[in-house]
């Protein structure tokens, strides 16, 4: 795959780890009771509110393929790529009726589309996991057309379960054992999912890519994601120089990229 430069990055190769090692048992998360069916709905329906019939979305971070093959049976011409070869692997082995399944470098740095290829975006849990969320936002700005909609969610620091994120740096006690499972496994994703950012340097970075916030319904229920739309826009001259001081601000008032434990201890 096209993108890389340089020797390979050590977060990305576990970010790779990681997924291939889950990509057996993934697909029984959207199962009719899986803990994410829930999420692939409430994305199903957010993509369609953006889109038509006919229109082409690339599903960046697809996994095992279910939130593409719903989009392609919603009549749109999605295409997913991915960083894991095991996931992508079950992904083409069904029947879905979608465009295309594309492999991505670990350590990728631009997607090996043309500028302007896809109406769409969705990028769903995939900027947590990432090491430069502001260089995958400007990639997927450019791969969608002016006008377009750019679709992710991030962990939402408003949730409970962001809070208490912390405590899995913490040893377990003695005695604890029947509860040690569970706990290593959220440890082990939360030494991949870096990313932890307050709804403003998202939009920082948004705009650094030339996107614009549109705003989307709320969610009924509190999730501990968070849902961001966005519409590309061509920005040159003074609105260039405008989105890299919102850029600049931003960064300024939450110290940049900072590390949820950074933003655990402003609660």
């Amino acid at each position: 795959m096209t993108g890389r430069v340089g020797r390979r990055d050590g977060h990305a190769e576990a970010v790779l780890r990681f997924f291939d090692e889950r990509a057996p048992v993934w697909s029984a998360k959207y199962a009719p009771d899986g803990a994410l069916m829930g999420r692939l709905a409430s994305l199903s329906d957010a993509v369609g509110r953006y889109v038509q019939a006919g229109d082409r979305v690339l599903d960046l971070g697809c996994g095992t393929g279910e939130l593409t093959r719903a989009l392609a049976k919603g009549g749109l011409r999605a295409t997913g790529c991915d960083i894991s070869p095991q996931m992508l692997r079950r992904a083409a082995s069904e029947r879905g009726g979608c465009a295309g399944w594309v492999q991505l470098e670990p350590d990728w740095r631009a997607l090996p589309f043309t500028s302007a290829a896809f109406d769409a975006v969705v990028a769903a849990s995939v900027l947590e996991y990432v090491a430069e969320p502001a260089a995958v936002l400007a990639e997927c700005a450019r791969v969608v057309r002016p006008g377009g909609v750019v679709l992710f969610t991030v962990p939402d620091l408003r949730h409970p379960v962001r809070w208490a994120e912390w405590l899995a740096q913490v040893p377990l006690a003695p005695g604890a054992a029947s509860f040690s499972v569970r706990w290593n496994r959220y440890r082990a994703y939360l030494r991949v999912s870096r990313q932890r950012h307050r709804h403003r340097w998202w939009l920082a970075m948004s705009a650094s890519a030339g996107l614009r916030p549109v705003r989307c319904p709320r969610r009924a229920a509190r999730s501990p994601l968070r849902l961001l739309v966005f519409r590309r826009a061509d920005l040159t001259g003074s609105q260039a120089v405008t989105a890299a001081l919102i850029v600049d601000a931003g960064r300024a008032r939450i110290g940049g990229a900072a590390r949820f434990l950074d933003e655990g201890s402003q609660r």
